[in-house]
């Protein structure tokens, strides 16, 4: 599997858990708290836009089309969940801290590097 395609379909598959069991994802993701009903809406809408974030970059590297904004995108997603985390910080245990950052920051620095060594347009 190639590595762009295997960055979308992890982005599809934690959107798909996000959205399946978001009490689970939740608990894991930020505690106790995160398996409140309030958190699980919030946590449902992050799972239909990682789903819809990855398969936009399959749908452009089957077309051949450009992964560009779709790659934008995602990063723009990840540094507004970090932004989210930072604004909870004083909330979350230190090590949901250290996981949220690590899972947001990560899939933020994977979606930048795609995105320098894409060819020029």
């Amino acid at each position: 599997m190639k590595p762009l395609t295997l960055y979308a379909t992890g982005r599809i598959l934690f959107g798909v858990a996000a959205l399946a069991a978001p009490g689970t994802a939740g608990r894991i993701l930020a505690g106790d708290g995160g398996a409140a009903p309030d958190a699980q809406a919030f946590l449902r809408g992050m799972g239909g836009r990682e789903i819809g974030l990855g398969l936009g970059v399959l749908a452009m590297i089957r077309a051949d089309g450009p992964v560009r904004p779709w790659l934008v995108a995602g990063l723009l997603a990840d540094c507004g969940d970090m932004a989210g985390i930072a604004g909870a910080w004083r909330h979350l245990a230190p090590s949901k801290r250290l996981l949220g950052l690590g899972t947001a920051g990560g899939a933020a620095a994977i979606g930048a590097t795609f995105l320098a060594t894409l060819p020029a347009d």
